[in-house]
């Protein structure tokens, strides 16, 4: 016969062990949480993103042919915009610094934005060598961007992002 201050130790254990996984998946460190965040943005993944992003309304944040994002909102409208309009997103990391004080964390990192989009019947795959800095933070125990600014790694003169393309996001505020 189980006693049942056994049983209930026993089912602590179990309910423990089975919620473990779940949690264990979140990344735990500021790296872990960048190259989530890289993944779930080649992946499409706006939910895991979305997570992942700090929401505050007035975190700025600044891409590449002058587009800026003030808030949680702006930025949700321009990855949508982005995903709708590429057939496939390739994001390999080519290196990555992360520097962390306490609460806070720094990146520096390299990364090729590898895009394809339907180009009449063929697929047009655009390669974007990017910089990319920024900013997290630990809140409740997770890692969350609050804001990062990326640039490219050599001149695009004439380029693909050179001027800002109808279909973008929202335009850059003065």
């Amino acid at each position: 016969m189980i006693y049942p201050q056994f049983r209930a130790w026993l089912l602590i254990f179990l309910f423990s062990s089975i919620a473990t996984p779940v949690i264990a998946s979140e990344p735990s460190d500021p790296e872990s949480a960048v190259r989530r965040m890289v993944r779930a943005n080649a992946e499409k993944d706006l939910p895991t993103l979305s997570r992942l992003m700090a929401h505050d309304a007035d975190i700025i944040s600044y891409g590449v042919a002058g587009r800026k994002y003030v808030g949680w909102t702006e930025l949700e409208e321009g990855m949508r915009e982005e995903f709708v309009n590429s057939q496939r997103l390739e994001l390999p990391i080519n290196e990555l610094k992360v520097w962390t004080k306490g609460d806070l964390a720094w990146y520096a990192m390299e990364l090729d934005y590898i895009r394809y989009v339907a180009d009449g019947s063929d697929v047009k795959r655009t390669v974007l060598p990017m910089r990319e800095t920024g900013v997290l933070e630990r809140r409740k125990g997770q890692w969350q961007l609050l804001s990062w600014h990326e640039s490219f790694r050599s001149a695009q003169f004439g380029g693909p992002l050179a001027t800002q393309p109808a279909a973008s996001s929202s335009p850059a505020r003065q």
